[in-house]
C-alpha cells in the first residue's frame, strides 16, 4: 500500500526515526521518538512492537520478557548485468535443503541467495568466509550467471528458544487445560515438522475419549 492511500486512511507515517522509550499506564501507551534533533511524544490506545531483535530492548522497559536473540544471517546479491545471466537466473524461489539456501529473483537484473547463521551477539560485520560459499554456489548450481559483481550482506534474525510454555489459567485452569494441552501440543508438533517432517499428528479434543 503507497504512503498516499494511507494517508487518506488516517494513516500518519514516520521515517528516519528512532523509537527510544516506551511507556504504559495500563490504560494508554506513550511513545517517545527521536526525529533527527527532535524528541517527539506520541499516545496511543495500544501499540504493537515488531522490532525484530530490538523487541526484547523496548518491551523490558514496559515490565515484559520477550525471549529473543540474534543469529545473523547472511545473503548475497548477484547483480545480473548481462542478458546471459538474466536468462540462466531461475525465476522462482529455490530452497536447497542440503546447503541451507534459499533463493529469490528480484527483478530483472537481481538474484538474491541467502543462508548460514552464526550466533555473535548485535555484530553485523560481514565475514568473507561465510559469503564465499554462497558465491561458489551460486557458480556451481547456475553456471551461466556471471558473479563478478555481487552485494554481500549480513543482518540479524530474530529468534527464539525451542521452548514452549503452557502455565496456567487463572482460576479456570482444570476447565481450559486439555484443550491447550491439544494446542500446545500441536504448536510443539508444527515446529518440529517444520523442521523435519514427520507424521506426528495430535488428536483434538473432540476426538479423544
Amino acid at each position: 500500500m503507497q504512503p498516499k492511500a494511507l494517508e487518506r486512511m488516517g494513516v500518519e507515517t514516520v521515517y528516519e526515526s528512532d523509537v527510544t522509550h516506551l511507556k504504559t499506564n495500563g490504560d494508554r501507551v506513550q511513545l517517545q521518538v527521536q526525529r533527527e534533533d527532535e524528541l517527539v511524544v506520541y499516545q496511543a490506545d495500544a501499540a504493537v512492537v515488531c522490532c525484530g531483535t530490538h523487541s526484547r530492548e523496548l518491551a523490558s522497559q514496559v515490565g515484559d520478557r520477550v525471549n529473543v536473540y540474534p543469529v545473523k544471517g547472511y545473503s548475497i546479491t548477484v547483480h545480473l548485468n548481462d542478458e546471459h545471466s538474466q536468462n540462466s537466473a531461475p525465476q522462482v524461489s529455490l530452497l536447497d535443503d542440503a546447503t541451507k539456501l534459499v533463493t529469490s529473483r528480484l527483478g530483472l537484473d537481481r538474484f538474491r541467495v541467502a543462508g548460514t547463521a552464526e550466533f555473535n551477539g548485535f555484530n553485523k560485520d560481514i565475514r568473507a568466509d561465510r559469503i564465499q560459499p554462497l558465491v561458489d554456489w551460486v557458480a556451481q548450481c547456475f553456471p551461466g550467471i556471471s558473479t563478478r559483481q555481487f552485494t554481500p550482506w549480513a543482518g540479524l534474525r530474530p529468534m527464539m528458544p525451542n521452548v514452549f510454555y503452557n502455565t496456567g489459567h487463572g482460576h479456570l485452569g482444570w476447565t481450559l487445560s486439555a484443550a491447550t494441552a491439544v494446542s500446545v501440543a500441536n504448536s510443539v508438533v508444527e515446529a518440529r515438522n517444520a523442521k523435519s517432517p514427520t507424521s506426528l499428528r495430535v488428536r483434538p479434543v473432540s476426538e479423544m475419549a
